[in-house]
């Protein structure tokens, strides 16, 4: 007897029926036997006679064929029982039950064919009420994923693209234009609220964290560096550390989500582990770029009401195969323990645990050919322990309660930047050491020294969640209410920044060390409730979703705008499902969802306490050949960048879709719309400082004795103003766009299925705030900074971005052969970006005293204020746009030795097509622009 289908001879019908009558004979009189009636049908209500019924329980079992009519009855002892029912033309039906919670069983059967069509290997759309895309295990392993980041292409208007696995991977939803891997630059910061709105959810346990710290100082101050790129700080979730291997399925919601998941703006990522008894499953994979070798096993009780998950995976990847100065390596972990127990009053109670580990380290050390001090380094570790459980009550009652559910999660993290620099100043450089405001003396370090940094942070996250469900009918309409409260603490306990401050790593650096554990804690409250109601009207059906959710932020100063205050996120999705109808002797089904809602983001930990930032001004420096005759100076200023006002960032989201399915054919198109005005980003923001210029010509360099004292010097005293960065709710990102795709059945003989998906996106980038900028003047006057700052209304980069994507792809599964392999082609019709004019013209000025004034450009016109007008180049603001390229892509799978060897390989770009055009009368040639992306791996199943 196969698993999938059950062939019977007429001797073997003899046997069971004989055995049967044997086991009624033995049962007969039995005093505690309950009846159980089984009827047996297919997906459109036909009975399946000789179908064979089979009850496993701990005590006792049975096995019997249905009728002419689809039935069975068997008299059995009340006991928990698997249910299983197998005919050679059905796929093999299975299920638990309860004798005596059960007394008539409805089994409807899938017809073989099915199972071809079950095989999907690319992203299935879901149908509920929030735009939902499914990825399944059999369409990872296609993909033959690194990290989940891969898992990105098979989204409507999503790509293959080569592993980036030298940087940050951040996830982008609906939206073109900035990368979603980390890059140096400051701009790529501006609009990180889209990713780290973005929620991660394993198993219901949240990824996300509000508590990292994990920056260096040349970050902060907008340092170019390549080595910024492993930097994560208010970005959201490195898709590089989620390993795939362990997955079963992931739900990935780009609409309106459920109330119950909040401090979001963009969509959740819900990621299901494997449960359940599974082979000793090896996989190892090799490409271009990385190496993985992953290890997982599932064992089950003879009841099954007791499981235990393991796996276990690495990853060594390198930027470059032929460069061994940067590599990141990643190390997972995973415990899962399930356990069901039914209790006496009828009622099931489960708990899931999950206990997990993940490594993940960046690596880079300096060229030896270029670097001949040999002592620089770069090396970032993050540890990353995770225990979550869920316990389920669940009432097998009619009642009005249904179940109550506790979700606990505890995070903790040990995060490590150690970096080594071999610093060389120039000339007699001295530096600063003060913590307070006032005149301090410095100090004057040696003129080489190898300075060590480390970053040390520990955030520990702990969620907690309760959730109730519960349903009623009335009349036609069928209720089910979803109501929670959740909870959310979030602490880095670690060290900070760690370093001599007699030997920084930037000499230039504007910020001083500060612990971490020194920040307040981050703490977070919501109530969530949802009312989903189904109406029967007639042949239609409306199915209509109501949801609220209320969150605070609590453990904040009392003169911080959110402290004491309730955001309330209102969602609505309205699904109407039409009249079903025949088309081809094809059922017919269509269905039209509409849906509104709100979604808000706290900010974090370092958008909440940035930071304090220290303007020292050199006021004396006398550099002597006797170092017992120097003397250096400042005056500290500090400045604290908190924003006291910063306010959490609102998206709000609205979308209309339609569901077309016609047999196994499944069309779906959806049209959103996104709007976030007050997404984080750091702005400038101006201050003023005074200071001492102390005159030392007078000095008799050859004749004093003793170090010069400041108070025998004159000195003229000066204001300036200055720019320094402050988080403010400033960021704007407009989406909309609209996403398709459309499934077909598999084409019969051939088994292939045809898929074409894709996305017209349109994103709007830009400030909503005005800022300062000291305009077009970068030069001294008179030997002192130019002494005016702007503020300017849309002065800050805006630009639109543009793209639409389709990819068609044919795959072909043969059981026989049990070969799988698909051909992608993968056409990127046009990219375009626009820069919009920008406002040159300044609203305010400030003088060098910090006044504010009015600006007008008739009044300016002769004057040094008449450098704070910028004129704007008409060229700036031109389209670009790149007209179509195309990739081919092309995946194979096959098994031997009845699935127990999988052999898989991939071929990216292996064609392409790049569509020429002209830039300013030159033409551009793109051909040979992206070459070819190899790679293989192989799968055990013992």
């Amino acid at each position: 007897m196969s698993k999938h289908s059950f062939f019977i001879t007429q001797p073997i019908q003899l046997t069971i029926i004989i055995l049967s009558v044997f086991i009624h004979f033995i049962s007969y009189g039995q005093k505690g036997k309950s009846s159980l009636q089984i009827k047996v049908t297919n997906e459109y209500g036909y009975a399946i006679p000789t179908a064979v019924v089979t009850l496993k329980g701990e005590h006792e079992s049975a096995i019997e064929l249905t009728n002419n009519t689809g039935e069975v009855t068997l008299n059995l002892t009340p006991d928990n029982y698997l249910l299983e029912v197998q005919h050679i033309n059905y796929v093999l039906y299975s299920q638990k039950i309860n004798t005596l919670a059960k007394s008539h069983v409805v089994v409807v059967m899938r017809g073989e064919t099915n199972q071809l069509e079950e095989v999907v290997i690319t992203a299935k759309e879901g149908t509920g009420l929030a735009s939902t895309s499914v990825i399944n295990k059999k369409a990872m392993q296609h993909l033959q994923p690194s990290s989940f980041a891969d898992l990105m292409e098979l989204l409507p208007g999503g790509r293959a693209k080569d592993p980036y696995l030298s940087g940050v991977n951040k996830i982008q939803l609906r939206e073109v234009g900035h990368s979603g891997s980390a890059l140096s630059g400051s701009g790529s910061r501006q609009y990180d609220t889209s990713s780290l709105g973005t929620l991660f959810v394993v198993d219901g346990a949240q990824l996300n964290s509000g508590a990292n710290l994990q920056y260096t100082y040349n970050y902060l101050d907008n340092v170019s560096s390549n080595l910024n790129k492993s930097i994560n700080v208010s970005s959201g979730v490195d898709m590089r550390t989620i390993s795939t291997d362990q997955i079963e399925k992931v739900e990935i919601i780009r609409g309106i989500p459920s109330v119950e998941y909040g401090n979001l703006t963009s969509g959740v990522v819900k990621i299901t582990k494997k449960s359940g008894y599974s082979k000793w499953q090896a996989r190892f994979k090799a490409d271009g770029y990385s190496k993985l070798f992953a290890l997982n096993k599932g064992f089950e009780s003879k009841d099954s009401s007791f499981k235990v998950n393991v796996g276990l995976d690495y990853l060594n990847a390198k930027p470059e195969p032929r460069n061994d100065l940067e590599s990141y390596k990643r190390i997972t972990g995973t415990v899962r323990l399930s356990k069901d127990k039914d209790l006496t009053n009828g009622g099931l109670f489960s708990w899931v645990s999950n206990v997990s580990y993940t490594g993940s380290m960046d690596d880079a050390k300096s060229d030896p050919d270029i670097d001949l001090t040999g002592v620089n380094r770069y090396k970032v570790d993050n540890h990353f322990y995770s225990i979550s459980n869920i316990l389920t009550y669940e009432s097998r009652s009619s009642s009005f309660f249904r179940s109550v559910e506790l979700q606990t999660t505890f995070n903790q993290r040990f995060d490590k930047i150690n970096q080594t620099k071999f610093v060389q100043l120039e000339g007699a450089t001295s530096l600063p050491l003060s913590y307070v405001d006032g005149e301090y003396d410095g100090f004057y370090p040696s003129a080489s020294y190898v300075a060590e940094n480390t970053v040390d942070g520990k955030p520990l996250d702990i969620f907690a969640k309760l959730v109730s469900n519960f349903h009623y009918d009335i009349a036609n309409i069928s209720t089910d209410i979803r109501a929670g409260i959740d909870w959310q603490y979030s602490k880095n306990n670690g060290k900070g920044q760690i370093y001599d401050i007699y030997k920084p790593l930037d000499p230039r650096s504007t910020y001083r060390n500060r612990a971490y554990k020194d920040v307040p804690a981050y703490v977070t409250t919501a109530l969530f409730g949802e009312h989903i109601s189904n109406a029967q009207l007639g042949l239609h059906r409306l199915t209509l979703g109501l949801g609220v959710r209320g969150s605070i932020i609590q453990n904040l100063a009392k003169d911080m705008a959110m402290n004491g205050k309730m955001y309330i996120d209102p969602r609505i999705n309205l699904q109407w499902s039409l009249p079903r109808f025949t088309i081809a002797n094809k059922e017919t089904k269509v269905d039209v969802t509409l849906g509104w809602g709100q979604q808000r983001l706290f900010p974090d930990l370092n958008l909440l306490y940035p930071e304090k930032y220290y303007k020292d001004v050199q006021q004396i420096n006398y550099f002597h050949p006797n170092p017992e005759y120097r003397i250096v100076n400042y005056k500290t200023t500090v400045f604290d960048p908190q924003n006291k006002q910063i306010a959490p960032a609102l998206n709000n989201k609205l979308e209309a879709r339609i569901d077309l399915n016609w047999g196994f054919h499944q069309l779906t198109v959806t049209v959103f719309k996104e709007k976030m005005s007050n997404g984080f980003r750091t702005m400038n923001q101006f201050g003023v400082y005074n200071y001492k210029k102390y005159d030392i010509s007078g000095i008799l360099h050859d004749q004093i004795t003793t170090a010069p004292q400041r108070e025998d010097l004159p000195y003229q005293a000066y204001t300036e103003n200055f720019l320094y960065n402050v988080s403010r709710n400033g960021s704007k990102t407009d989406k909309e766009g609209i996403e398709f795709q459309y499934s077909s059945n598999r084409i019969p003989v051939i088994n292939t299925r045809i898929t074409v998906n894709g996305a017209w996106f349109r994103t709007e980038y830009g400030s909503s705030l005005a800022s300062y900028s000291r305009g077009k003047s970068n030069s001294n006057i008179n030997g002192r900074p130019y002494p005016y700052l702007g503020l300017y209304e849309g002065m800050e980069p805006k630009s639109k971005y543009e793209e639409l994507n389709s990819n068609l792809m044919l795959d072909t599964y043969i059981p026989k052969l049990d070969l799988q392999f698909s051909t992608s082609l993968q056409f990127n019709w046009y990219y375009l970006r626009k820069n919009e004019p920008l406002n040159g013209m300044p609203s305010h000025y400030v003088d060098a005293n910090g006044e504010i004034s009015s600006y007008d450009i008739e009044q300016a016109k002769g004057t040094l204020l008449e450098q704070l007008y910028i004129p704007q180049n008409d060229n700036a603001n031109k389209h670009y746009r790149t007209p179509m390229l195309m990739d081919v892509n092309l995946k194979l799978s096959k098994s031997f030795r009845n699935k127990q060897i999988t052999v898989s390989m991939f071929a990216n770009k292996l064609f392409t097509y790049y569509a020429p055009y002209a830039v300013n009368g030159t033409s551009v040639n793109r051909k040979g622009l992206r070459d070819p992306y190899f790679g293989m791996e192989i799968n055990f199943n013992l």
